[in-house]
């Protein structure tokens, strides 16, 4: 089972965006650093969105524990 690929936008004020980034794109997401000091997953802004945030956790935590 192939899990779900997002385009994902990591803030800029990140302490370890360049590696976060490196870490989604070999997962085989589109991610980059942004401009603002939002995460966004598919140009959902996660903080105001339950579903997006949840997603976002995740990934934080799979990257965390790799």
């Amino acid at each position: 089972m192939k899990m779900e690929q997002y385009k994902i936008e990591i803030a800029s004020d990140h302490a370890e965006a360049e590696e976060f980034v490196s870490w989604l794109n070999n997962q085989g997401h589109d991610a980059l650093i942004g401009t603002s000091t939002g995460n966004y997953i598919d140009g959902i802004w996660t903080s105001t969105d339950p579903e997006m945030s949840e997603i976002m956790n995740g990934l934080w935590g799979e990257y965390c524990n790799s």
